[in-house]
């Protein structure tokens, strides 16, 4: 008999094998992200939400600057058309401000990322200065009034969570990534706060420009249109 190790193994492998049965799903829903791993993860874990059969929920890391990552999410929407032989019903493109006001041709890329994806119908969930901002809204509100340096909201993230005991000696390294920030931040954050706090944030910012627009995120209205469509399917069935 083979040992229960083995045969999990065995199953897992060929489930990733199999072809996805997309007529089974009702709608499509693509995220794009700059970052290739704590974003892609972070929308990952909505799917545990999604009630069977329902929403396809693939979310995709670019590793490419804003106007690339509108690219990419081009691609990523005309291959997944084709695999699931349907239009995909909505895409939305996750990008950072960064250093994309440090020269002209920065802000240029910056500014037609926003133009491609307004022409393509692409929604944009933008952070300024970066993401871990709408994760660091999770755990605390921030001022609204003062801009936050990227290296700043690193800080203020790390902090934040060392306060649980059990998380106390967490480091945050933006270059090498914690693959169990996510976990961390679901299990100990509250994402209804983290809406609410960054509409209080993008509220504030409604008269500049997102490249001006520190400290503000989208990522809210991409959460909030997802749970709409759960919300939605859970009443169907």
């Amino acid at each position: 008999m083979a040992k229960r190790g083995k045969l999990s193994k065995f199953a897992e492998e060929e489930q990733e094998e199999r072809p996805i049965r997309f007529r089974r799903y009702e709608y499509l829903f693509l995220i794009v992200c700059e970052d290739q791993l704590t974003e892609p993860t972070y929308f990952e874990k909505y799917k545990a939400k999604i009630p069977e059969e329902t929403i396809f929920l693939k979310s995709v890391g670019a590793g490419k600057d804003a106007k690339g990552v509108v690219k990419k999410a081009l691609e990523e929407r005309e291959k997944l058309a084709i695999e699931a032989k349907k239009e995909v019903d909505i895409v939305w493109v996750v990008f950072d401000k960064d250093d994309a006001d440090e020269n002209e041709t920065k802000i240029k890329n910056f500014e037609d990322a926003f133009l491609l994806a307004e022409n393509e119908k692409i929604e944009i969930a933008y952070s300024n200065e970066v993401f871990e901002l709408w994760l660091l809204l999770h755990l605390v509100n921030v001022d609204k009034n003062t801009a936050l340096p990227r290296e700043q909201i690193y800080e203020m993230l790390q902090t934040q969570i060392r306060k649980t005991k059990k998380y106390d000696s967490y480091i945050y390294d933006h270059k090498k990534p914690n693959p169990k920030t996510i976990e961390i931040i679901f299990e100990i954050g509250n994402v209804d706060l983290a809406i609410k706090r960054a509409e209080i944030l993008l509220e504030n910012q409604k008269n500049n420009k997102p490249i001006e627009a520190n400290p503000s995120t989208k990522v809210h209205l991409l959460i909030q249109q997802l749970y709409e469509w759960i919300e939605y399917y859970s009443f169907k069935s």
